[in-house]
């Protein structure tokens, strides 16, 4: 034990000791005095408050002191900013994600479609479909569209059930159609009948003997000289430039309508046919390949003959374009896939003409199933004249040139 020497002064306080100099010092002395009395309450609130055997009745409750005013409001502008941040940070994280997702997709679908663009390029099949001595450039874009009797693709089965008949071996044209795209970019479609009797400009035939001008049906010139000869003649009795060809034979038509699940077709009255094997009844109603093909075909249950089978295949085009142009399809890249292999298969097109083109034609074709453009046939005189030819279509040749001059024929 320390022992310690304790020296009183007169007055009896302890003086020269530390505890002395705390007594002296009130400031010295405070700090003591605090850390005492801390002591002792310590001591008493563990013996009392925190001893096992007190009950919980008995012990000192916890007091908290109440903040003020002014605290509290900046407790709650706190809160409120947290849950702020909390609620905008996912929502902001969402947005980002979704805007990285669209990107993906926007970059897929180019991808997809540039090389989409470059396969149908290449698998499109291609024709010599221009000679060397066609008319001038006239204004805007020619198409001509042409749909032959070809039975090519199809077998001697098929050729029985859609009632085509064998090949004949010479191919005629039963569709014709000029589509004139201008600068509005809204089209004009004009049907040239196949049995209009025009003039068939000079050419050498398949056994190289040279044939002079001479008048026959529009559709035989393409059995004489194939597709330039047929451009040849067109653009001889329009005055019109063509720029690109388009041929589809019977398998194609049927082919490509059912690519696309079929085409929907408001037919105008019944129709019972056994040349062409077509047997619908009045109404709209979805047709397949084989159907559309005796659509676009049948004439002899028609009483307005080759006139009704026009505005048929006119029909059928614009239902073929309105179904290929919706988001369902153009938008999926296995049905476009699809449509595209029946296409490459059995269209063909100018040796000059690629996918752009094609793209371009299907654009302003569009704008036609939107109301903006004209289907028309070309101005009649005689639907049913008697020429060297046999039955033949007479154009009223004054309203036709008038027509073909607002084209811009020469």
């Amino acid at each position: 034990m320390d022992s310690t020497v304790y020296r009183r002064g007169a007055d009896g306080k302890i003086v020269g000791t530390p505890e002395s100099q705390r007594e002296s010092d009130p400031v010295a002395r405070e700090p003591h005095q605090q850390q005492s009395r801390s002591s002792e309450m310590s001591s008493q609130s563990f013996s009392e408050s925190d001893h096992p055997n007190t009950p919980p009745a008995a012990r000192a409750p916890d007091v908290v002191p109440s903040p003020g005013p002014q605290a509290q409001q900046k407790f709650q502008k706190s809160v409120k900013q947290k849950s702020t941040t909390f609620t905008r940070a996912p929502v902001a994280r969402y947005l980002r994600a979704a805007f990285r997702l669209s990107k993906l997709v926007v970059i897929g679908y180019l991808i997809f479609y540039i090389a989409f663009g470059l396969w149908t390029s290449i698998s499109l099949s291609k024709t010599d479909a221009f000679s060397a001595s066609q008319v001038s450039d006239t204004a805007g874009t020619n198409w001509l569209l042409v749909g032959s009797d070809s039975r090519k693709g199809l077998t001697l089965k098929e050729q029985h059930q859609l009632h085509t008949g064998p090949d004949s071996g010479t191919q005629r044209t039963d569709v014709i159609m000029i589509v004139h795209i201008g600068g509005t970019n809204s089209p004009t479609i004009i049907s040239l009948p196949r049995d209009s009797f025009v003039v068939i400009p000079a050419h050498v035939s398949s056994d190289g003997t040279k044939v002079p001008d001479r008048k026959n049906k529009i559709n035989a010139a393409y059995s004489f000289g194939g597709a330039p000869l047929l451009v040849a003649t067109v653009e001889a009795n329009t005055g019109l430039h063509i720029d690109h060809y388009m041929e589809i034979g019977f398998a194609g038509i049927r082919d490509l309508t059912n690519s696309v699940g079929g085409v929907r077709i408001c037919v105008p009255k019944n129709y019972d046919d056994k040349n062409s094997n077509l047997h619908v009844k009045k109404g709209c109603q979805v047709m397949n390949g084989k159907t559309s093909l005796a659509y676009v075909r049948m004439r002899y249950a028609d009483p307005t003959g080759d006139i009704g089978r026009i505005q048929r295949q006119q029909q059928y085009l614009a239902a073929l374009i309105h179904k290929v142009l919706t988001p369902g399809m153009y938008l999926n890249p296995l049905s476009m896939i699809k449509f595209s292999r029946a296409g490459t298969n059995s269209v063909e097109v100018g040796k000059g003409d690629g996918t752009l083109d094609v793209a371009r034609l299907g654009m302003a074709m569009r704008n036609l199933t939107k109301g903006q453009g004209k289907v028309m046939t070309v101005p009649i005189s005689n639907p049913d004249a008697t020429t060297s030819a046999g039955s033949s279509v007479l154009w009223d040749h004054a309203k036709a040139k008038a027509l073909f001059q607002q084209l811009g024929a020469n």
